[in-house]
Order: structure tokens, then C-alpha cells, then sequence
């Protein structure tokens, strides 16, 4: 008697259902598993990374991907926040740096990029005129020292000489190119009210705002020889340029401009004597009365028409290499050598004064 088929078959069913459900549940989850990591942007000092993760917190993605937070940094959101699909976290590092303010130290971690972030951390103003040494839009770098000294106007009250002008008249009984000094001039007296720059308790640049003449300077006159010469020993002729005239009036317009003034003969080592200033009067057409004056070409263009208070109209003709920025060299040469060294001795080693660009 042969053995029924049927028994055979039906024991076979679940496990044939068996397979189904696994076939069937395997992919579901699998994609549950791939649904459930999240994406996550991080952004770290400006640097940007995305992150695919199973964190539950901002503080489980920052140990994930290994990045370090100490309590002077700044995270947001804040790391208890739950993390969802999307989120964004930003971290910004303190960045530890030492602010010398006018002598005192000050060690400070800044969140910020700039040298100016540094000083509002450190309740400054960078604003407020305040000397900064980087300056304030120099990158912040860890452990750097930023020097910040104030600035402050201070208005100081001197009395000061006056120097006298020199007056040449010409003599006929003196050979050409002789000079005598006839009447001696004598300085005058003013009282002089300046403005004085001070950074960090150390007096700078110096500005006149006023002055007050008490006592008026006494001229020099010089006889200037005119006679001829033609036998023995030649005379080295003078400029008949008469130079720059003091007693000219400023202008009533123009562009007005504060510099250092100092003084300079032709007869200074490296000034080339008066053939230089010859030159110098024909290449720029240098009306009689006019001085020269020696510029930085950055700030006054050669050839410029400049009134400079206390010697004249002159023609910015001349350039130096000790003449740099808002500084000027004003030249004498009237009434020889002599002369002219005790004109520039009587302007000063410098001046702060208020020049006039004529247009």
C-alpha cells in the first residue's frame, strides 16, 4: 500500500509562510533604520561640516564628531536641545588674547574675529579715538597682545620769540655782491596758544590755534652792494630774486592744511649751493617776492602756489628725503650766506603752522 502525498505538502506551509514574513520584514527594517539617522549641519569657527547621525542631543553630535567645547565657547543651540532632521549647530571658539590698556594687563578669551571684537570685550570703544596697535580690523590670533593708549587733545599756552625780518637795501659804494649789516634786528616776543595730541600720556604733534604778538620783532637791514668790479678779484653775484616776502597777506581762500615747517639754506651739506636755487627759480617760474619751498609730492604736487604763515607765498619747487608727509622746508637765500643761515636760525629747528594751497 503506497504512502499518501498530501500529509507531505501541508507540513511544508509555514514554513513557506515563515519566509514570507522574514522576506517581508527585513526591508521594513531596514528602512526604519535609515529613516531613523538624522542630518545635521555643523558649522565650527566658519568651517562647515554635514553629519548623518542617530543623536538624540546637541552635546551627543559634539562628542560624535569629536569637537571640544569649553565653558568660554559659545554653542547654539544650547547643548541640551534635541536634535532633529535639519538641525544646525554653531560653534565659535574663545580665542585667548592680552589687552595692554595704557599699562594694564588684561587676559581675556573673546569670541569674535577682530581685534576690535577684543576691545568691546574688554568694554572699550574702539571708536572713541583710541591709539590700537594691531589695528582694529587686524584678525584675532591666539595668545597675541593688543596695545590700545588713548588719544586726547591738550591746549598749552607758551611764550615764544618772534623772529625779526631781514631787509636788503641796496648800497652802491659796496662792491657787487658784498653785504654789511647796518641796523641789527632783534626778536620780538608772542604768546602762543597750541594744540597738543596725547597718546597714551605722551605729548605728539603740535597745532597752533592762536597767537598774540606782545612785543614786535625789530628788522635787520643789509646793504647790498651793486658796484661793479672789473679789476683784481672777481665777486661771486648773489640771486637778484629778492625770495619769499613776509610781510604778504594770506589768502582769502584755499585749501588749508597743518604741517611741520623747518628751514634750509642753499649753502646746507647736500643742498648744492645757489646754482641749484637758480635752476630751480627759472624751471618753475618763480615770481620776484616768491620763496621755494621743499614737499612731499604725495601731499603737495610740484609747482603748487602755497602761502606759508610767517614766510610768504612760495612755490613747492624743491623735495628732500627727510621731507616726509605733512612736513615742508622753507629755503632762504636772500642777502648771501651769511644771511640766510641767520634767517633759517631765527625760524626754528621746526614749526607746526597752517599752510594755504592757492588754487
Amino acid at each position: 500500500m503506497r504512502t499518501p502525498a498530501s500529509p507531505a505538502r501541508l507540513l511544508k506551509t509555514p514554513y513557506i509562510t515563515l519566509i514570507l514574513v522574514v522576506a517581508l520584514v527585513a526591508p521594513v527594517s531596514a528602512s526604519g533604520f535609515a529613516w531613523a539617522r538624522k542630518g545635521v549641519t555643523v558649522v565650527v569657527d566658519g568651517g562647515t561640516v554635514y553629519y548623518r547621525t542617530q543623536a538624540d542631543t546637541v552635546s551627543d553630535v559634539l562628542a560624535e564628531a569629536n569637537i571640544k567645547v569649553d565653558v568660554h565657547d559659545v554653542v547654539s543651540p544650547a547643548k541640551d536641545t534635541p536634535i532633529e532632521d535639519g538641525t544646525m549647530i554653531v560653534v565659535r571658539h574663545a580665542i585667548p588674547v592680552k589687552i595692554d590698556c595704557n599699562g594694564e594687563l588684561l587676559d581675556l578669551d573673546v569670541v569674535g574675529s577682530t581685534v576690535a571684537d577684543a576691545l568691546v570685550a574688554a568694554g572699550l570703544d574702539p571708536s572713541l579715538g583710541l591709539n590700537v596697535e594691531p589695528e582694529v580690523a587686524a584678525p584675532l590670533r591666539a595668545n597675541m597682545t593688543i596695545v590700545a593708549k588713548d588719544v586726547f587733545l591738550r591746549i598749552s599756552q607758551e611764550e615764544v620769540e618772534v623772529p625779526f625780518d631781514v631787509i636788503q637795501k641796496p648800497d652802491s659804494s659796496l662792491s657787487l655782491g658784498q653785504h654789511k649789516v647796518t641796523s641789527e634786528g632783534k626778536a620780538g616776543r608772542a604768546i602762543r596758544v597750541y594744540e597738543i595730541v596725547v597718546t597714551g600720556g605722551v605729548e605728539g604733534a603740535r597745532y597752533v590755534k592762536a597767537e598774540q604778538v606782545l612785543t614786535e620783532p625789530v628788522p635787520q637791514v643789509v646793504a647790498v652792494g651793486t658796484r661793479k668790479v672789473s679789476r683784481g678779484i672777481p665777486v661771486i653775484s648773489g640771486i637778484a630774486h629778492k625770495g619769499a616776502r613776509k610781510t604778504a597777506k594770506a589768502p582769502a581762500d584755499g585749501e588749508k592744511l597743518t604741517v611741520t615747517a623747518t628751514a634750509y639754506t642753499p649753502w646746507d651739506a647736500g643742498c648744492g649751493g645757489l646754482p641749484v636755487i637758480q635752476r630751480k627759480l627759472a624751471a618753475y617760474n618763480v615770481p620776484d617776492g616768491w620763496g621755494i619751498i621743499a614737499v612731499d609730492p604725495r601731499v603737495i604736487p610740484l609747482g603748487s602756489k602755497v602761502y606759508v604763515s610767517g614766510y610768504g607765498n612760495a612755490i613747492a619747487a624743491d623735495t628732500g628725503g627727510a621731507i616726509k608727509g605733512n612736513r615742508i622746508d622753507v629755503c632762504f637765500w636772500t642777502g648771501g650766506e651769511s644771511a640766510a643761515r641767520r634767517a633759517a636760525l631765527n625760524w626754528g629747528s621746526r614749526r607746526a603752522i597752517t599752510i594755504t594751497i592757492i588754487k
